[in-house]
């Protein structure tokens, strides 16, 4: 019973995505009868093998597709599924049918009373949570930008790790965004929910700021002023450290650093070495910045205002809309059906070969299936190294547990704790949550007196459970990264366009409006690059990649990234920016070789030799990313724009000059 009621507890974690309290409440009143019902369809099925089939992908295959209506049923729907295959591995022939069914909702329902009594104790706690980690990782990227002032640094390295870390930025404010958006427009609020916003937005001004913060002094720098950088290197240091440890509620306590910006920025430097040094100025600027927006986190909370930008959340139960939706989606165009349609064939031909073979607790197979299963190959088989890498971990402490042949008194605090971590690692690291949810099972099934079964089941269903689905993925429309990167190359460059237009349209009208839409497509500018770059990562996660292309896709990005660091610095001046005919000029320069840029991805998104064709030109992009980097920060509007037009007539003429 204690298994079960685990099970349905971990299934209703699953289930549970809203962060609003009555949209929560209205998901528990829909997950609660379905987990009944799907654990009890499976109970009185499982007899019957063809049935069983039959039933699985029929039923499977619509809970996947919940997914369209919205992304909380989808959770549902998930979490329904993994509900029944637990259901298939509590199974024990003669229990009354509706036995294992009551158990796996009483654990979803106990579930729900320790959520209910978190909700009331702890508000918004999965969002400082998430504020923490955001606050952590811009911790980790001010230290990367600081590298260089202690160690030799290579620029391409510090691109990959400050661009990983922007990544997870990203998605870590897109996430904490989109709970406290949900929060507002259902008419939740509170101080704590506003301070929680505040803190987002500083944290997203600091992102900004460091987005420019490339400096890496030179040797003869290093030794005319080894002081000044050390100064320097420890202001960034405290500031670091002040970010890494700062939350919601401790701010208060937490006493800011005292930094001297003035004596920084005072400090006399050789003539011969004044150039470098308006370098190393503009990345004090950049601390201070950051440093007097930090200050901001411990005043008063301010008000939040509704802007009317932001649309309340409406959820329609029309049927005819339901069916029109799901209707839309039935073809091979739509990742929502291919994905359903490989998760249906995952688990139908899981469930078939565990049948067949009468695999003792096969069940697993069907389980690790739907776990390690992603929209894409490069996703699913990143998830499949995860999944058997904590499994065999988490093997090998059982087999050590059952070689000193742990007390039955101390396996119900091993039950608990790990139940406990799994939770907690289950969204951030996937991998340490299966290591916990290992020992959980071996706690749960020694409990019952099957512990020594449990070694050599676990692992060979694991394995047979990662391949099915990264065999369904492959054959259909596995989404190869290498071929994908030219359409999200085309879609960056075009948001450029989009912004340097918006920014024309700014320079004869800095009303609110115009300066929102601006703000807005500069965003875009920054989601697009981010993506750019997460296209590099998946092709790295792919079985099977060349190193080669990966240098190739990875030198598009980083020249993207330039333009983007252009935009910013750019971004930054804006309102310095006059409507006079040279600027003028620059812009209709700078827009007019992007297009031309846009044409040339456009006439070579098929050709899949288009990144080793502009790796020939690999030295001389190299070298614009050189001066661009050293330059950067001692240049004007008009210089910036000048520069951004010659670093796209080079990106241009490297693909022309291979691809003629």
């Amino acid at each position: 019973m204690g298994i079960a009621f685990s099970l349905g507890s971990i299934s209703c974690g699953f289930a549970d995505t809203s962060s609003v309290t009555r949209y929560r409440i209205l998901d528990f009143l829909i997950t609660v009868p379905l987990f009944f019902l799907i654990s009890l369809g499976t109970e009185a099925v499982f007899p019957h093998s063809i049935v069983f089939v039959i039933s699985l992908t029929i039923v499977s295959f619509s809970l996947f597709m919940l997914a369209v209506l919205s992304p909380r049923l989808g959770a549902i729907g998930f979490a329904s599924i993994l509900l029944a295959i637990y259901a298939m591995l509590l199974h024990i022939d003669g229990r009354p049918v509706w036995l294992i069914p009551m158990w796996l909702t009483g654990g979803a329902l106990w579930y729900i009373f320790w959520q209910a009594l978190a909700i009331y104790f702890l508000p918004n706690q999965e969002s400082k949570d998430i504020l923490s980690d955001l606050y952590q990782a811009l911790a980790k990227k001010l230290t990367a930008h600081d590298h260089g002032f202690i160690f030799k640094s290579d620029n391409n390295q510090l691109f990959i790790t400050s661009a990983q870390l922007r990544s997870q930025i990203a998605g870590l404010s897109h996430t904490l965004e989109s709970r406290i958006h949900q929060q507002f427009t259902a008419g939740e609020d509170s101080a704590k929910l506003q301070d929680i916003y505040r803190f987002l937005t500083v944290a997203e001004r600091i992102n900004e700021q460091t987005r420019l913060m490339y400096f890496t002094p030179t040797s003869q720098l290093k030794q005319a002023c080894p002081e000044w950088l050390e100064h320097i290197h420890q202001a960034n240091l405290k500031i670091s450290q002040y970010l890494a440890q700062v939350t919601v509620d401790n701010v208060s306590r937490i006493k800011m650093p005292e930094i001297n910006f003035d004596a920084l920025r005072q400090h006399s430097v050789n003539p011969e070495l004044q150039e470098e040094a308006i370098a190393a100025y503009a990345y004090i600027n950049k601390l201070d910045i950051i440093y007097l927006s930090l200050q901001q986190l411990s005043q008063q909370t301010t008000e939040v205002k509704n802007t009317g930008l932001i649309k309340p959340i409406v959820i329609s139960w029309k049927w005819r809309e339901i069916v029109a939706k799901l209707t839309s989606q039935m073809t091979l165009k739509s990742s929502y059906f291919r994905h359903a349609l490989r998760g249906t064939l995952s688990l139908a031909t899981g469930l078939i070969i565990v049948r067949a073979l009468n695999l003792e607790f096969g069940f697993w197979t069907l389980m690790t299936s739907l776990l390690v299963l992603r929209p894409n190959l490069s996703m699913t088989w990143t998830r499949l190294l995860q999944r058997l890498t904590g499994t065999i971990c988490g093997l090998i402490v059982v087999g050590g547990l059952l070689h000193f042949q742990v007390s039955s008194d101390i396996l119900p605090f091993i039950f608990c704790i790990a139940v406990v971590l799994f939770f907690h690692t289950a969204a951030r690291h996937y991998g340490f949550a299966v290591f916990f949810v290992t020992l959980f099972v071996f706690a749960g099934f020694s409990l019952n007196g099957q512990g020594d079964n449990i070694l050599l089941p676990r692992l060979d269903n694991t394995v047979l459970g990662v391949f099915l689905p990264l065999f369904f993925v492959s054959i259909l429309a596995p989404g190869w990264k290498k071929k994908s990167f030219p359409t999200q190359l085309t879609t960056t460059i075009a948001g450029y366009i989009r912004y340097l237009d918006s920014l024309k349209t700014y320079m004869s009208n800095k009303s609110d409006n115009v300066t929102t839409e601006l703000q807005r497509h500069y965003q875009a500018c920054v989601v697009n690059d981010t993506n750019l770059f997460d296209h590099w990562m998946g092709y790295l996660g792919e079985p099977h990649r060349k190193s080669q292309t990966g240098e190739h896709i990875l030198l598009c990005s980083r020249s993207s990234n330039i333009i983007l660091r252009i935009l910013t610095q750019v971004n930054e001046n804006k309102q310095s920016l006059a409507l006079d005919p040279m600027i003028s000029s620059d812009l209709d320069s700078a827009i007019s070789s992007l297009r031309e840029l846009e044409q040339t991805l456009e006439k070579s998104q098929k050709h899949t030799e288009l990144f080793k064709h502009i790796s020939k030109q690999e030295q001389l992009i190299y070298q614009s990313f050189t001066y661009i980097e050293n330059e950067i920060y001692k240049l004007d509007n008009h210089t910036l724009l000048q520069l951004l037009a010659k670093e796209v007539n080079l990106f241009v003429s490297a693909i022309q000059k291979t691809t003629a």
